[in-house]
């Protein structure tokens, strides 16, 4: 496929502000074969992507192909921000017979829902992160299946939980296995073992699957090789983006899809941000990887840093692009720390203007949450927004909990289930979406309507019937609203600056506080990579945790270290750091 000089100004003048793609990002852009795309932090990867869509697809048009481009992101955000570039760039949004989704997403449409019309003669799935809400279908199959236990309620819950916390798999035969993975004892496990394989078979063929079964039913359905011929010949184009943190399960259905002569399979990510998979970094091969390791981000000041904490990134940097020497925040009480970061930040800002009115926004990263209250004693900082919306949130959820208790379960007897039920449910955000608006406007007609319709969406899948908004349960609910606590007594403008480093992955910031607490692992990586500790505790998780806290600033990074580490361990090793000591002790 030719793209020249004249393509690439069209996406630039389209995607980039007065400036152009740089050598590596054209090569990616050009190529068309099968590759590992490894892009560090500031590449400019996301961009490069939507760049060579916008461009495929024009081609495409031009030639008349009909050749199927399908593009695989991490999130649903990603699907909307490529579609509004291609809509911008006048080629609508990605539709047949083309394909842009999450993983789940694909393996669904053109596998699980297929294999469900055509062997189970059903088009409706349910997914749930978890089957809890099995437990009474199981009870009842097997004392079909064994009545001399229908009057041991015990027994039978204790094997309906079995039955749940049993992985189904698939062999390599393509036969559901079932997996002891609830640690009974295998003498009763092989005894019931039939019966409970058979349970869970037939609640999954009705519908009910979790989020992995997905992947299950895919690897069933793609048994039949007119099947994986038929997907493998509608997408010639395969494109993964953050493939470091997409399943290794649908990645390997991926690969045995489309690693073919025909298909031009690309996954491009950062496998040293692989901060989700709890099986740790996906492997990849090594032999055929193009490397996007030219940062736009930040300056050698930080780059070098990241290549000691990662060797294998080997990021290079844009001579022109500064950053500021980092700092190590030596502190002795805790409630030092975010004062000290702060005027930290205002001395730089006095020093440089392009730092004083950089767009990026400045925060505090931790390892865990939990670390956030204790951070901030001492500082200035207030959430009482977010604990108020929140705490509002809750109540009106509990109406509706104790509604569907009232719906499903007379007296409400089973409060926890319903409630596991609806906060595990997989349109729980569109729950809390509805009545965060509740909060912002009150309780509009569409309001209720949202509510009502999301309402009777459940009670459907309860086999109960439908209400409408005169129901009390929206009485229940204006009466709530109407209590002092709400709105108008909350902060409007409330300013927080402490994140979780998962939370901030994908962000660019102009500068950044990382505390690390005595059970994290972050210091420890620290010095032990850059040869102040001889021995160290830690796992590949944490490492690419620390890169992405590192990798997130353009400008300045702080890390904060108590002054016990410092002088037994630092103390004069660290010349390509800046020495700071919070609160007023001197070094």
């Amino acid at each position: 496929m030719n793209i020249d000089e004249s393509d690439f100004t069209f996406v630039e003048n389209l995607l980039l502000r007065n400036t152009t793609f740089n050598d590596q990002q054209k090569e990616f852009i050009r190529m068309f074969e099968s590759k590992t795309i490894i892009a560090v932090p500031g590449a400019g990867k996301t961009t490069s992507l939507a760049a060579k869509i916008i461009l495929l697809l024009k081609k495409l048009r031009e030639t008349g192909s009909r050749d199927g481009v399908c593009v695989i992101t991490y999130t649903n955000v990603a699907v909307k921000e490529i579609n509004e570039i291609l809509i911008t760039a006048g080629l609508g949004t990605l539709s047949h017979p083309h394909f842009i989704g999450t993983i789940h997403e694909f393996f669904n449409t053109f596998c699980v829902l297929p294999y469900f019309k055509m062997n189970l003669k059903s088009n409706e799935l349910f997914f749930s992160e978890d089957d809890e809400n099995g437990s009474l279908f199981y009870e009842k199959f097997i004392a079909s299946r064994r009545p001399f236990l229908m009057d041991k309620k015990g027994v039978l819950r204790n094997i309906a939980k079995r039955i749940i916390n049993s992985n189904l798999i698939v062999d390599d035969q393509y036969h559901y296995q079932l997996e002891n993975t609830s640690n009974w004892e295998e003498e009763k496990f092989l005894k019931y073992k039939n019966d409970m394989l058979a349970a869970k078979i037939e609640r999954k063929e009705k519908g009910y699957l979790l989020y992995d079964d997905t992947f299950w039913f895919s690897k069933k359905f793609l048994s039949d090789p007119y099947c994986v011929k038929m997907i493998r010949n509608r997408f010639k184009y395969i494109f993964i983006d953050e493939y470091q943190d997409t399943s290794s399960i649908g990645i390997k259905l991926i690969y045995s899809l489309f690693n073919t002569q025909f298909n031009i399979l690309q996954l491009i990510g950062d496998p040293y941000q692989t901060i989700y998979l709890k099986s740790g970094q996906l492997s990849f091969n090594t032999d055929n990887q193009f490397r996007l390791n030219l940062t736009n981000r930040f300056g050698k000041e930080i780059a070098q840093q990241l290549n000691i904490i990662i060797p294998d990134a080997k990021i290079e940097v844009n001579t022109e692009r500064k950053s500021f020497k980092p700092v190590f925040l030596v502190y002795s009480e805790l409630s030092e720390v975010y004062r000290a970061y702060k005027e930290i930040i205002k001395e730089h800002e006095g020093h440089s203007v392009e730092f004083k009115h950089s767009k990026n926004i400045d925060k505090v990263l931790v390892r865990y949450k939990k670390w956030t209250q204790i951070l901030l004693e001492g500082s200035n900082y207030v959430n009482d927004h977010r604990v108020k919306m929140k705490t509002k949130t809750q109540q009106l959820k509990m109406i509706i909990i104790d509604f569907f208790c009232r719906r499903i379960v007379p007296g409400t007897k089973n409060v926890t289930e319903i409630k596991r039920w609806i906060n595990k449910h997989e349109k729980v955000r569109e729950l809390n979406s509805i009545l965060l608006s509740f909060l912002k406007s009150g309780t509009s007609v569409e309001a209720k309507n949202n509510l009502r319709n999301w309402i009777n969406e459940r009670l459907k899948e309860r086999e109960l019937s439908s209400i409408n908004i005169n129901n009390s349960l929206f009485t229940l609910i204006d009466v709530e609203l109407t209590i002092k606590d709400n709105l108008e007594n909350i902060n409007t403008n409330p300013s927080s600056d402490f994140y979780t480093i998962h939370s901030v992955k994908g962000e660019t910031l102009r500068s950044a506080l990382i505390v690390n607490l005595k059970d994290g692992y972050l210091t420890d990586i620290l010095l032990h990579k850059n040869n102040l500790i001889t021995d160290a505790n830690y796992n590949d998780t944490e490492v690419h945790l620390l890169y992405v806290a590192m990798s997130r600033v353009t400008h300045l990074l702080v890390y904060a270290v108590h002054e016990t580490e410092y002088m037994e361990k630092v103390h004069g090793k660290l010349s390509d750091w800046e020495i700071r000591w919070a609160g007023t002790q001197s070094l």
